[in-house]
């Protein structure tokens, strides 16, 4: 039997939208680039040089599209040699403008199973990043009406869990966090007292994988996101 009144807060990236699969086409752009440019280096040690880069601006400017090409920018200085500069940032320049202007598409069903979810459960959205970048994706999709509150958060951490618990007056025991991130969704969700529903994504950024304890009877794994139907 399908549970009713619940509270179900989403996730939004490559949770309500693609997202990840983005910044690894534009990863794969950058590393073709430099290989192009005749930069002589391994892609492997590029790769390794942008998640280096991008924690490090995570830790000073969150998360974001703008901040990835920023880590680009930053590890084109630390690789190319001076002389390939013009031809090399040029390139990421064009990289970072597809990036950052690129349209997420919704993941199926995500329109039809939220609005019937929104005629019986109260939906949140509670999602980290820049404030102006996601409530963008947010107006563009054509969901925000669905949602009766809306978190941009810096970190999904378990304190930002707990602060929403209060300040959205949550039910803990009747509400849900919702998507597709072991380390921001369903870990810290659970430790703050949470349920949980974990929805895998093939493209979710390495750096959000977490050993999830599918023994924990608050945990839901579901194949995809109309399947939520069936349960809520």
């Amino acid at each position: 039997m399908r549970e009713r009144g619940k509270s179900l807060i989403f996730d939004a990236d490559d949770t309500l939208w693609d997202s990840n699969v983005h910044f690894l086409e534009a990863e794969a752009d950058f590393v073709a680039a430099l290989e192009e440019a005749g930069v002589s280096t391994d892609s492997a040690k590029v790769r390794a040089a942008i998640r280096r880069s991008e924690l490090e601006i995570i830790r000073s400017d969150g998360y974001g599209r703008r901040q990835y090409v920023m880590a680009l920018c930053r590890v084109t200085r630390e690789i190319a040699p001076p002389k390939l500069h013009d031809r090399v940032f040029p390139i990421v320049e064009e990289i970072g403008e597809r990036l950052t202007s690129r349209h997420c598409e919704l993941l199926p069903g995500v329109e039809p199973t939220l609005a019937e979810l929104a005629g019986r459960h109260r939906l949140l959205l509670f999602t980290k990043g820049q404030h102006e970048e996601q409530t963008g994706k947010l107006e563009r999709s054509g969901l925000g009406a669905l949602f009766s509150r809306v978190d941009v958060v810096a970190e999904k951490d378990v304190a930002a869990y707990r602060r929403l618990i209060v300040e959205a007056a949550l039910k803990p025991s009747a509400s849900f966090m919702i998507g597709n991130s072991p380390r921001s969704d369903i870990n810290p969700a659970l430790a703050a007292g949470l349920r949980a529903v974990y929805i895998p994504h093939p493209h979710t950024w390495e750096l959000e994988h977490e050993p999830i304890d599918h023994s924990d009877e608050r945990i839901l794994s579901l194949p995809d996101f109309q399947s939520l139907l069936q349960v809520f």
